[in-house]
């Protein structure tokens, strides 16, 4: 009030002016983060509501429609496979977009331990369910779990639902890196082994099942660390479709005091 007492009415005027726009905006400005769904996901109930107008089901049964269940294949345990009984049109991250703007809108994807998943693929089956594959040879050994989330697609939606849980072991003797992994101009064979010590072959195989590279080496830092060098000739890079890989890796058995007492079975992995 002091600082009105020697201004003219005109100025007290306008600067109530000012200080009522600058109100004004403040309460604009902070309306967008009382929206639903901006600062997370909706309560079940809102929830439940939206997945019933948008996708005419129940949230128990849309939840229990995205459950993981096992077929076996034969790729174990380096690739896993599940059924996904879910029968809604949605993209995923494998690549798959509908063609109805709704169900572009609908986003499955795979999270393991509670993040996304990697190496994995989501993709609609004729009889309207899902295969879910999941390459474990990038996981960590120990226990993750699993599960599909359908996520519906917006600027001001983080709403989510999710599968019941699917609970795996990895065991593998090898755990590639995820990061640029795969055949290109060259190739980086970059892995952990679960054993210190071991002997290694990497064999590489065209299209008609021609060896076209073996590297030998050994290791006594439970590391693989290769590259390979060789560009294609018809091409700028190599893609997974020309060419695959396989590791055999060979433990070496210390005794005590570190010496090498004999070799275990060799394991045979996939790359990638």
């Amino acid at each position: 009030m002091i600082a009105f007492m020697n201004k003219s009415p005109q100025d007290v005027a306008i600067a109530i002016i000012v200080l009522a726009a600058i109100v004004l905006c403040s309460t604009v400005i902070f309306i967008p983060f009382r929206l639903p769904h901006v600062d997370g996901q909706s309560s079940p109930e809102v929830l439940a509501k939206r997945v019933k107008s948008q996708l005419g089901m129940n949230l128990k049964d849309l939840e229990n429609s995205l459950a993981l269940e096992p077929i076996v294949t034969g790729e174990e345990p380096f690739m896993l496979t599940y059924r996904m009984p879910l029968t809604i049109d949605a993209s995923t991250m494998s690549g798959y977009f509908p063609t109805n703007e709704s169900a572009r809108r609908l986003l499955l994807t795979l999270e393991d331990n509670g993040k996304s998943a990697d190496a994995y693929g989501i993709d609609p089956q004729t009889n309207g369910a899902y295969l879910v594959k999941w390459n474990t040879t990038f996981a960590a050994n120990g226990m993750h779990t699993l599960q599909v989330r359908l996520h519906f697609v917006g600027a001001l939606s983080r709403d989510a639902v999710y599968g019941p849980k699917q609970i795996e072991t990895v065991t593998n003797i090898l755990q590639w890196e995820y990061a640029g992994h795969g055949f290109g101009r060259w190739t980086t064979f970059y892995g952990w082994l679960q054993v210190t010590s071991a002997s290694y072959s990497i064999l590489i195989y065209n299209t008609n099942k021609s060896l076209m590279q073996r590297i030998d080496g050994h290791t006594d830092k439970g590391l693989i660390d290769e590259v390979w060098k060789v560009h294609p000739t018809n091409k700028y890079a190599w893609s997974d479709d020309d060419l695959e890989a396989k590791v055999y890796i060979t433990p070496t058995i210390t005794d005590a005091n570190g010496q090498a007492k004999s070799n275990a079975p060799t394991v045979c992995v996939p790359y990638p």
